[in-house]
């Protein structure tokens, strides 16, 4: 049954608008709603969820729950499927809240005090723009894979650090509403990523805040769309956005990208070597090379080079010897 009391109550002037998007996520979709319903706050929280055109019944569930919660969530229904950059988009355009609260639908809240704490947090100083925390891993089974990720401190973190790595698990963060317009054009080209160039925006003007605390579950599925697809594809997702990411960026910033880039290449390259594809290890030697300022990184990248280019001729070697008819 609804609770008409808190739905009406919730259904005007929120102070966070729970994203939560989905694709053919029935199956996962009930746990997701469930987890940000329970959330014990003192101030008003909507739920939205955006939908990108599912041909399960990913919109039936969500639309159940909003018959029952008719003042807290609201659906988001596509004719046409828009990709998984634009549904994050549209859907965080449709979020009324001071903040929001990113949640993907097979990802679940496992702290009913998690938004409280991070509004507490963010409501106390207005120059964090983001506010994350630790997760679990869990596979389909919902067993426990890893308890604590990521791998750094907690703390404030700056521009700096965010252009380094991208730290923030997305279904911890509760963002300032708004930092989301400043996303330029190629946002929409760089699918599955999604949230680094968000935390990006958030850097330029304020600083990021990791909690000390546990407070999510993340679901590491086969199709999940970056954990579970390997060391060279995170590698060669990352260079696509170094290649981009200095058109938001003051000039100061742009000879970090370069070197992080470069950095990038060359694992590529050392990875791409170890599995035999030789011709496309050395172009992302040579990209290595050329990305950073010309003495950044120059014994490393140098040796890459030099390293892809020897594989490469040896193999060609080898294949001429055993074409020669004996």
């Amino acid at each position: 049954m609804a609770d008409s009391v808190a739905d009406r109550q919730f259904q005007d002037a929120p102070i966070v608008s729970v994203a939560i998007t989905a694709y053919n996520s029935a199956a996962w979709l009930p746990r997701s709603i469930e987890s940000a319903l329970a959330q014990r706050t003192d101030f008003p929280v909507e739920i939205v969820v955006g939908d990108d055109c599912s041909s399960d019944s990913t919109v039936a569930v969500a639309r159940s729950y909003q018959q029952h919660h008719p003042g807290r969530i609201r659906v988001i229904e596509r004719t046409a499927n828009v990709g998984i950059q634009r549904n994050y988009f549209e859907t965080f355009e449709q979020c009324r809240g001071r903040y929001i609260a990113w949640l993907d639908a097979d990802d679940q809240w496992t702290d009913p005090q998690k938004l409280a704490i991070q509004v507490a947090a963010l409501e106390s100083d207005p120059t964090i723009n983001a506010c994350g925390h630790y997760v679990r891993w869990v596979n389909d089974a919902s067993n426990v894979t890893r308890e604590r990720y990521p791998g750094v401190a907690p703390g404030r973190y700056g521009l700096a650090d965010i252009l380094r790595s991208n730290l923030l698990p997305t279904l911890s963060v509760v963002f300032r509403n708004g930092i989301q317009r400043g996303l330029p054009a190629w946002y929409f080209e760089i699918a599955p990523m999604t949230d680094w160039p968000i935390w990006v925006l958030a850097a330029l003007s304020g600083d990021i805040l990791l909690l000390d605390r546990t407070m999510a579950d993340y679901r590491v599925t086969p199709g999940s769309a970056m954990i579970s697809k390997g060391q060279l594809y995170w590698y060669q997702t990352d260079s696509r956005f170094y290649e981009k990411v200095e058109d938001i960026l003051p000039a100061k910033w742009h000879r970090l990208v370069r070197r992080e880039k470069g950095r990038r290449y060359e694992a590529m390259a050392y990875l791409l070597r170890k599995q035999g594809a030789l011709a496309e290890s050395r172009r992302a030697a040579v990209k290595a090379f050329l990305a950073p300022y010309p003495l950044d990184n120059l014994v490393s990248k140098t040796r890459t080079v030099l390293a892809s280019i020897l594989r490469e001729a040896q193999g060609k070697l080898r294949r001429t010897r055993t074409e020669i008819p004996s």
